[in-house]
């Protein structure tokens, strides 16, 4: 039968036309990253660390650059801690390796950057500097709530 391979591509069609979208208006609704994300920059907690490390040597590009200094107590702690994220194969052999958990992957997926020395990342520095400053800023919108606030911005104009 000749129509039969028309019909099946119109049952096809129809489907897919009454089925929810899967796309995204993407600049204005940002999608939500689920927790086991690979990418972005390193999150690093400047308590948990203990500097071993051991993430730089599990590192097969040796992508993260750290110093380490002792103080009075003959404790080590971090006095650098470069991540060159231009390099970085997202392997997640560096958070693996981590024993007391200090590092993990934000959720931020836009990191592309105009120059390439933009994307070496001073985690330390970024580390001292949020917890220095207390969070105050809402948590992130759900994709839902993002799609009705851009339908409102839409119906307005």
């Amino acid at each position: 039968m000749v129509g039969k391979g028309l019909l099946e591509g119109m049952r096809v069609t129809l489907k897919a036309f009454f089925n929810k979208k899967e796309t995204l208006q993407y600049p204005e609704i940002k999608l939500t990253m689920p927790d086991r994300f690979r990418g972005g920059e390193l999150k690093l907690d400047n308590e948990k660390c203990i500097a071993c490390g051991l993430c730089a040597r599990a590192c097969p590009n040796h992508v993260i650059e750290l110093t380490t200094g002792t103080d009075e107590q003959k404790k080590r702690h971090l006095k650098s801690y470069v991540y060159h994220s231009g390099l970085c194969l997202y392997c997640n052999y560096c958070i693996e390796a981590c024993p007391t958990n200090a590092i993990c992957w934000d959720k931020n997926y836009e990191n592309s950057r105009y120059f390439k020395d933009e994307l070496d990342v001073d985690c330390l520095a970024i580390s001292k500097q949020k917890s220095a400053t207390v969070d105050v800023a809402p948590a992130d919108k759900s994709n839902a709530e993002q799609e009705d606030t851009l339908k409102r911005r839409e119906k307005d104009e």
